[in-house]
């Protein structure tokens, strides 16, 4: 056993009593995007900013707004594209080691699809809340419009099973189809005029190069000053004509971002004037965490940063704690600190940092729930969790 690692301890704090645990796996990724996409993970009721690459797993929900365009490609090479206005729920199994049951749930919007040839054990569904269209393999576009509760599919090129409780059609290529909730699925001949074009001018016009003035891993409360640069999409040659707004938003609750160092949150619009801005980002934990920047017609960009606890910071915690742990009366958790040094401490499952939640701890605003969750790891190390709530 090493010694060093010996009397070291390791504190975190879990700040709310929601505990999600969702074994998901990735069964796409974003390809291209235009706009702020949201993404709502797996167990999760808040959405949050997308990126281009990012992974996205069964079960979650993809949604845009107006001037809002994303494009999802799945493992077995299907290729969808969703219109602004749209919310839609991926789900999707691998069958076998080919063939992948996937199913788009639409409960609003429209969606282009560009199915992969499925396999025997292979089935691509997209479902909205009057009708279900069903492919092997082919291209074709289904709307569902809220206002009239109508589903409207529209085939490019091979065959789509469409159907509700009521009815059920084939349609082919060039053939457009239409059911409601009082009505089962008609079909009719379209000619390439009748076509949807929309999927074909979904591409950004902007992008953007980030640049941070320190590299390297800063402690917490540093401040980091990234320079934001607009550049076109496709040359990446800089666009010194630009000037709007660009949002900047946070990843996790503990790292803050700020457009002049006067006020902080999760989020802020920067100034973008000669197609250059400033954002200004710190942490009060210590980690890795990412910002993603985005703005209307522009494809975000995301970069990540590394913060820690100087051995000052993890002094003053340790000490609020030992103080905390007396006051309470919690005699197991005084003894187990009195001579360990303070190896890492964070806050999970809630907002806010380590040094907030001891000095509210410290004033009342907030009180353990339960006994310490007391862990020995088995390397010198021990673990203690404790749940805190407000009083």
């Amino acid at each position: 056993m090493n010694k060093q690692m010996i009397n070291h301890l390791i504190c975190v704090f879990i700040c709310c009593s929601v505990v999600f645990s969702a074994n998901a796996k990735v069964v796409a990724a974003i390809s291209t995007l235009k706009g702020l996409v949201m993404v709502k993970p797996v167990g999760s009721r808040k959405y949050i900013p997308a990126y281009k690459g990012q992974m996205l797993k069964n079960g979650e929900w993809v949604k845009t707004k107006e001037g809002v365009f994303v494009a999802i490609v799945f493992l077995d090479g299907s290729n969808i594209k969703i219109q602004q206005k749209t919310e839609v729920k991926i789900t999707s199994y691998r069958m076998t080691a080919k063939d992948l049951k996937t199913n788009l749930e639409m409960s609003k919007g429209q969606a282009w699809s560009d199915v992969a040839e499925q396999g025997a054990g292979g089935e691509f569904t997209i479902t909205t809340p009057t009708a279900v269209a069903s492919v092997k393999g082919t291209e074709f576009d289904l709307e569902f419009d809220e206002d009239s509760g109508e589903s409207i599919l529209t085939v490019m090129s091979g065959e789509v099973s469409f159907s509700n409780e009521i009815g059920e059609i084939i349609a082919g290529a060039m053939e457009a189809a239409s059911a409601s909730k009082d009505s089962g699925p008609t079909k009719k001949r379209i000619s390439k005029e009748d076509l949807p074009s929309w999927q074909d001018k979904t591409d950004p016009g902007l992008a953007f190069k980030l640049k941070p003035d320190k590299m390297r891993k800063q402690q917490t409360g540093k401040i980091i000053k990234v320079g934001i640069q607009v550049l076109n999409a496709k040359s990446k040659a800089f666009k010194n004509s630009f000037s709007g707004t660009a949002t900047v938003n946070s990843q996790s609750s503990e790292l803050m971002v700020s457009a002049d160092g006067s006020s902080w949150s999760s989020s802020v619009d920067v100034s973008i004037n000669g197609g250059r801005g400033v954002v200004q980002v710190k942490s009060s934990r210590q980690g890795k965490s990412k910002i993603i920047v985005n703005s209307e017609n522009a494809e975000s960009k995301i970069i990540g940063f590394e913060y820690y606890q100087t051995k000052a910071q993890k002094r003053a915690s340790k000490g609020k704690l030992a103080s905390i742990a007396s006051k309470k009366g919690i005699v197991k958790l005084t003894q187990i600190i009195q001579d360990k040094v303070l190896l890492k401490s964070q806050v999970t499952m809630g907002s806010g940092n380590v040094s907030d939640v001891l000095q509210m701890l410290e004033t009342g605003e907030l009180e353990l729930e339960g006994e310490p969750i007391i862990i020995d790891n088995g390397d010198g190390t021990v673990t203690i969790k404790l749940v805190v709530k407000p009083r």
